[in-house]
């Protein structure tokens, strides 16, 4: 399924998602944001989307996608859209599900998921997510499992998409990953 297509020809509806999962869809594919030449990255991309805090996801080479935030995070969290998109609409802020304490076994990990997501749905407008739902054909009240776990397989593959910032004297800082450390 096309998400990007279905949000830029539903201007309610990316409003709508915007507000539930702070993802603001850019009109066009672009460059990243690489602080006037001082990021560069391990992996080629393009920004498709923002999130408030100036955070930008990139649609990467090979299909996956990558997330650069502005403290310095980086990494893959899916290895396509359609992996991407159900992280997000069926685990609401997919970021309060990076403790690999959690990842030991099936039951450990559907019952951390179950709760990070009950905790998530009492702040949000769960008819506009019922909406998104619906229109991207995404259940939101599926076993988490599967879903987390190409999650944290999408952090972790090789090679990691990273972020070197280049430092004013000349040093270099490399991005640390977005969890599982």
């Amino acid at each position: 399924m096309d998400y990007l297509k279905i949000l830029h020809e539903d201007p309610e509806l990316a409003e709508k998602f915007d507000s539930l999962f702070d993802f603001f869809l850019l009109d066009e594919l672009s460059q990243r944001d690489d602080a006037d030449g001082r990021a560069t990255f391990t992996l080629p991309g393009m920004a498709f989307a923002r999130d408030g805090s100036g955070g930008e996801y990139h649609l990467l080479e090979d299909g996956s996608i990558g997330y650069y935030s502005s403290e310095g995070e980086a990494g893959r969290l899916a290895e396509n859209m359609d992996d991407f998109f159900s992280l997000l609409v069926s685990c609401i802020c997919w970021k309060d599900y990076c403790d690999a304490n959690q990842y030991v076994d099936s039951k450990t990990l559907e019952g951390y998921g179950q709760k990070q997501r009950s905790v998530n749905l009492e702040d949000i407008d769960v008819d506009s997510l019922r909406q998104i739902s619906d229109a991207f054909g995404i259940a939101t009240d599926k076993e988490l499992v599967p879903i987390l776990e190409r999650f944290r397989k999408a952090t972790q593959r090789q090679p990691l998409y990273q972020c070197v910032f280049h430092e004013d004297d000349g040093s270099l800082t490399e991005s640390y990953g977005l969890m599982f450390e």
